[in-house]
C-alpha cells in the first residue's frame, strides 16, 4: 500500500495523526518515494507527546481513545524521554537498537550493553518502541492499550513490566 492510501485511512481513523503521519513519511517510515530523495528536513518540533501517542496507536493498531493517549503521555512524562533527556526521538526511553541509534546511558556497568537508544527520526523511534512493545515481555501493556478504556490500568501495567518505569500517576 502506498504511503498516501495509508495517510488517507489513517486521516480518517484518527483524525490527530495527519500531523504525525505527515512527519513520520517526511522520516521515510514507508521509505522514500520512488525518484524522490529522502527528505533532509526534520520535524521534531512538530510531533508533541500527545500526537506521538496517536502514532504509537495507530502503529499498535490499539484504540486511539483519550484514556490510551493520557496513560502513553503521563508514561511519556515518567521516562522523560525526548523532550526532557538526551534520549532523541524516544519519548518512552526504549533499550531496543536500530541501525544508527546509540546508547546515552549505561544501565549494566561495567560491561554497559545496555542503555536508552536515541534515534535517527521519529519514524525510527517509533518503530523501535513497537518492537520492544511485541517482544513478548509487554503483554499486560499490550492488553490494557487494547481495551482503550482505562488509563490508569495502562500505567499499573507499565508498573507491573519489566519496562523500568516503575509506577507512576495517570
Amino acid at each position: 500500500m502506498n504511503p498516501f492510501a495509508v495517510g488517507l485511512m489513517l486521516a480518517l481513523r484518527f483524525p490527530r495523526a495527519t500531523l504525525v503521519l505527515a512527519a513520520i513519511t517526511a522520516f521515510g517510515m514507508f521509505g522514500p518515494h520512488p525518484g524522490h530523495a529522502a527528505p533532509v528536513r526534520t520535524y521534531a518540533a512538530e510531533l508533541t507527546p500527545a500526537s506521538w501517542a496517536d502514532a504509537l496507536m495507530s502503529e499498535l493498531q490499539v484504540p486511539d481513545s483519550a484514556e490510551n493517549v493520557r496513560a502513553v503521555m503521563a508514561w511519556e512524562r515518567a521516562e522523560g524521554g525526548h523532550w526532557a533527556n538526551s534520549a532523541r526521538f524516544n519519548p518512552l526511553n526504549t533499550t531496543q537498537p536500530m541501525p544508527g541509534s546509540y546508547r546515552i546511558n549505561c544501565l549494566n556497568p561495567p560491561s554497559c550493553t545496555l542503555g536508552v537508544q536515541a534515534y535517527a527520526s521519529w519514524g525510527q523511534g517509533l518503530q523501535a518502541t513497537v518492537q520492544t512493545l511485541r517482544n513478548g515481555l509487554y503483554g499486560g501493556i499490550l492488553a490494557a492499550l487494547r481495551a482503550g478504556s482505562c488509563a490508569p490500568c495502562v500505567a499499573v501495567a507499565v508498573g507491573a513490566s519489566p519496562w523500568g518505569t516503575g509506577r507512576f500517576a495517570v
